[in-house]
């Protein structure tokens, strides 16, 4: 979201609403503290920093490197013992740690770097910035599938039925817009019912049921001061788009944002908290949104899918990488990346068959990333189905249909900029890529 992507240098109240800023800004990063990180990591980047003030770059160095060990894969991380290494004239290790940051899929020039400069003298350095350059260039393959007309709004889900009838969360405009298969857009939600911004959608075809997950942010039109920190799910009868109810987190005197939703197979509705370190779920016949399960390792969950026998359910952390939880024992452990892959900054998650499907807008470039795993659900390989592709430069939740992914290209937070910004009405892309 938003115009750009830094590496978790910093984190706003509405995490999923504004963290597309922090990921491409790699070169403005400085060595602070991601606030919501898990503690050990955010400790060890303190210390680390500390320091680092203090002219004590060997115990900088071995703080980062401890660092590392937890989250080999993150790219600020990389960057940032990078740079230490150039201060600490250990330039060998400082080549070492971008190689590692190219190898990930990350794009950015380290030219205009100042920080890496005396790396310029390095013999590896030319082949250093023609692997970053190389990853800035289209991979894979994305087919425009149909395109949204004259939209103002922030087009953050999008998902179909069994008949090719599609549906549209609009956070901007607080509402949900359905396609008919003819290709007719309208409003499927009415103001009378008195929805938020829409995040996520969630479709019960076996039960007749949309669900919506709604709050309000900054650049939700007219959102209130009081309204900021609010959010619900909202029940609708899929077939004529009757309001059924509104149903209230358990908790709700904190800040949320509902951001994804998956449906269990039993019909329990569960919803990732983008602000609060929190998994939701509406048991069948429950009059409101529990508390599944809590945790302070978790930073900011995104997108969220159940494995395909339903024991385990992945779950997407901007800071963190992947959670994979054991239903029954609620146990979360993070993914390993593979070395060719980083799994922060990823926002939607869907499962298929044994393999996940990610947007990951938190990175440079934003990709479509397809995760395959092995028998113990562990993640094998991880390969950019696209990337730096023409128009998907501000992904958004998508949806898996018939060995394709439907993913919005350009789902316009980085209008937004200013959340009173009156941008004029664009075309929005609905793209597929082949699995």
């Amino acid at each position: 979201m938003q115009n750009a992507r830094v590496l978790f240098a910093t984190h706003s109240l509405h995490f999923r609403v504004h963290t597309r800023v922090l990921l491409t800004l790699i070169v403005a990063c400085a060595v602070t503290i991601a606030l919501w990180a898990e503690p050990p990591t955010r400790l060890l980047f303190r210390d680390a920093a500390t320091a680092q003030k203090a002219g004590q770059l060997d115990v900088a160095l071995e703080k980062l490197e401890a660092a590392r060990a937890l989250r080999p894969d993150y790219p600020r991380l990389l960057l940032e013992i990078a740079r230490v290494n150039v201060a600490a004239q250990h330039a060998h290790a400082a080549c070492a740690a971008l190689e590692n940051l190219a190898r990930i899929g990350f794009a950015f020039d380290p030219a205009k770097d100042p920080a890496l400069a005396p790396l310029s003298s390095a013999p590896t350095w030319p082949a250093l910035c023609a692997k970053f350059a190389a990853n800035a260039t289209p991979q894979g393959r994305a087919e425009l599938a149909f395109t949204l007309p004259a939209r103002d709004g922030i087009i953050e889900t999008a998902v179909a039925d069994s008949h090719g009838r599609w549906f549209f969360a609009d956070v901007r405009n607080r509402c949900i817009w359905t396609r008919e298969a003819d290709g007719t857009l309208r409003e499927f939600s009415s103001v009378r019912d008195g929805l938020l911004g829409v995040f996520s959608i969630a479709l019960d075809e076996q039960h007749g049921r949309l669900w919506a997950g709604v709050a309000a942010a900054p650049e939700v039109k007219n959102a209130s001061a009081a309204e900021q920190g609010r959010a619900f799910l909202a029940e609708y009868d899929l077939a004529n788009g009757a309001f059924v109810r509104a149903l209230q987190l358990s908790a709700p005197e904190r800040s949320h944002v509902l951001g994804s939703l998956a449906l269990a197979a039993d019909g329990s509705v569960f919803a990732t908290d983008s602000v609060a370190p929190v998994i939701w779920r509406v048991a069948p016949g429950a009059t409101q949104a529990d508390a599944w399960l809590e945790s302070d390792q978790f930073a900011s969950l995104q997108g969220l899918a159940f494995s395909a026998d339903g024991r385990a359910l992945y779950v997407a952390d901007y800071a963190n990488g992947i959670w994979r939880i054991d239903v029954a024992s609620k146990a979360p452990r993070l993914l390993r990346a593979p070395v060719n892959a980083t799994f922060f900054g990823i926002d939607d998650l869907r499962c298929t068959g044994r393999a996940l499907v990610a947007v990951q807008n938190g990175v440079a470039p934003s990709r479509v990333l397809r995760i395959d795993l092995d028998e113990a659900g562990e993640a094998r390989t991880a390969t950019a189905l696209a990337a730096a592709q023409p128009r998907l430069d501000d992904l958004a939740g998508g949806w898996l249909h018939d060995g394709r992914y439907y993913v919005v290209g350009n789902a316009g937070w980085n209008l937004f900029e200013s959340p009173t910004a009156t941008p004029a009405p664009r075309d929005v892309f609905i793209f597929s890529v082949t699995l």
